[in-house]
């Protein structure tokens, strides 16, 4: 890269992570759906009623022992920077519809509640596709400051999850919810960027 990422403005920042965050996620997608697993019949049965059959058997699953983060982060790491976003200590990631859980950061059986969160995502991938979805979650990180809960695609995804947990049998779509709140107008990033 000719520039350096410290001499990079916000939109050239942001334009550089979208597509090497496009890249990642795709290249992950496919090296980790080989080797994931459906959903287990417990985890189907809990999940079903909020996300489509579709969904829940499209989605996959692998356990792997620890969230790395992608090769472009080196541009920060060879400027002294700190990596924008550190994966090795979240539980979970998405990518398209591949759910990666960490054991170092989720051991034990999995989570109904932090998979449903993985959901989420994996029905704003469908919505959006790849490079939007990346374009919303660098844009928003990046102007936020830095902040990784004012991410809406976030907001969203923890605000369905705490409903998720608290609703005592209550069914309800989350991918009705997820496509209402996509492109709300007025909301931030609710234009579709096809």
């Amino acid at each position: 890269m000719a520039n350096t990422i410290r001499g990079l403005g916000l939109q050239e920042q942001v334009s550089y992570l979208v597509e090497n965050a496009s890249s990642w996620i795709m290249n992950q997608r496919t090296i980790h759906r080989a080797l994931a697993k459906p959903l287990s019949e417990t985890t189907l049965a809990a999940l079903q009623g909020f996300f489509s059959q579709d969904t829940l058997d499209r989605v996959k699953v692998r356990r792997v022992p620890l969230i790395e983060n992608p090769p472009f982060y080196s541009a920060f790491e060879d400027e002294g920077e700190n990596v924008p976003l550190s994966f090795d200590v979240w539980a979970a990631i998405t990518f398209g519809d591949v759910i990666l859980v960490s054991e170092s950061q989720a051991p034990g059986p999995l989570s109904h509640s932090i998979l449903f969160h993985e959901l989420i995502h994996v029905v704003q991938y469908k919505i959006l596709g790849v490079n939007e979805f990346a374009r919303r979650y660098v844009n928003s990180f990046l102007q936020s400051g830095l902040n990784y809960m004012t991410i809406p695609l976030e907001s969203v995804a923890f605000d369905l999850q705490g409903r998720f947990e608290k609703c005592e049998g209550k069914k309800f779509s989350a991918e009705d919810e997820v496509q209402s709140r996509l492109f709300v107008p007025g909301l931030p990033y609710a234009g579709r960027n096809d």
